[in-house]
């Protein structure tokens, strides 16, 4: 008796649903941003400790530190470049502060500090301005002028006869203070000037981390010093760099393996169509996939991509089972072949349903392992599995 087979819909019903699936997909993955941000791993309600370790991962100074070098050229054309690179990075705006060892840039907090010197200095006292404390404030400040500093001190000793001003800078002065040549800072060996930089952009975000960078590849670039090179180095530099090699190794990992599929593909099917049949429903898991979350959670993160990746695999092979098992018998009428998918008739009863739970499950060791004639004998098709 011959069983009637169940009606699907048409074939325009369908390709119209897929085509409209597809289009979907791609306008919310047009919309969707991909992060790569590693501070979304760290506790949602973290403790007092682990939140202070987390603001100094994401706008902590050591996240946001960049390590500027000059190299090349006499020291006096690093020293010239060193003053108009600083003087263009903090134009540009993209830094909280640049420091290269030129004074030129307190003048205006020298003159705070001179209008509050007296405020501000650790010497002065009750005691500083009696008769005994002035004169003596006087004479350390005239037995200076015999010195190197007299030169700085002289226009200051009308207005400042105590010397507060001198203290203050004496304070100022850090103990290990980097070597200076022609009023910037050098290495220790004099053949690189130093710059130091804080960018504004937070340490986690890697994207204006990149502007900030190229930003500065670009100031230095403008300086037209052929004789120079530029070195950068920090954290903004480690993790923009991190990035683009993960980014780099994905996408190459992915060009390989698409190649080795249709390769193989190819060697089984000698057929065209056959590979863009099974490379059909994995860009489609891969679109539907993207889409659904960028939808749920607003961005898809670069790790999940990756773990994504791996399952391609997974996608080709279903629809290899399905062209092997499409393969038409000989003298059977072209476009019959996914007859062999439907179940029998005998495989509606509950008993049937529970047995071919179980035989699902490890049919495919039976397509494996060929341990007996039996096995080795059986034919490994999707009808099997229906079999009771």
């Amino acid at each position: 008796m011959t069983r009637a087979l169940p009606r699907f819909p048409g074939r325009r019903t369908v390709l119209a649903a897929w085509l409209l699936l597809l289009l979907a997909a791609l306008l919310q993955l047009l919309r969707t941003p991909f992060a790569a941000d590693l501070s979304a791993f760290l506790p949602d309600r973290p403790e007092p400790r682990q939140q202070v370790l987390i603001e100094q991962l994401k706008s902590g100074l050591p996240s946001r530190l960049l390590l500027v070098g000059l190299e090349g050229g006499t020291a006096a054309e690093r020293a010239d470049a060193s003053r108009r690179l600083a003087q263009a990075l903090r134009a540009g705006g993209r830094f909280e502060q640049v420091s290269n060892g030129d004074t030129d840039g307190w003048r205006e907090l020298g003159s705070w500090l001179f209008e509050r010197r007296y405020t501000l200095s650790p010497a002065v006292t009750p005691a500083r301005f009696t008769p005994e404390g002035l004169r003596d404030a006087i004479d350390e400040s005239l037995s200076l002028l015999g010195t190197p500093a007299g030169q700085a001190i002289k226009p200051l000793l009308e207005r400042d006869p105590t010397g507060e001003t001198q203290r203050l800078a004496e304070a100022m002065i850090p103990p290990d203070a980097p070597r200076s040549e022609d009023g910037v800072w050098t290495s220790r060996d004099g053949r690189r000037a130093v710059l130091l930089a804080t960018t504004r952009a937070e340490g986690a975000d890697l994207d204006a981390q990149a502007a900030t960078l190229a930003a500065v590849r670009s100031a230095f670039a403008a300086l037209q010093a052929p004789a120079l090179r530029l070195q950068l180095s920090g954290t903004p530099v480690f993790s923009v760099d991190s990035r683009s090699r993960i980014e780099y190794e994905v996408h190459l990992l992915a060009a390989v393996g698409l190649v080795l599929v249709v390769g193989l593909l190819g060697l089984a099917f000698a057929s065209p169509r056959a590979i863009l049949i099974a490379m059909l429903p994995v860009g489609t898991g891969v679109l539907a996939g993207i889409a659904v979350v960028g939808a749920v959670f607003g961005n898809v993160h670069g790790f999940t991509l990756g773990f994504g990746i791996t399952l391609i695999g997974e996608a080709v092979d279903y629809a290899i089972y399905y062209l092997i098992q499409a393969r038409r018998a000989p003298g059977e009428p072209a476009g019959r072949g996914w007859r062999a998918w439907l179940p029998p008739s005998s495989a509606r009863s509950p008993t049937c349903r529970r047995r071919r739970r179980w035989r699902s499950a490890t049919s495919w060791r039976g397509c494996t392992s060929a341990t007996s004639p039996r096995r080795a004998t059986r034919p490994c098709s999707a009808r099997s599995a229906w079999c009771c």
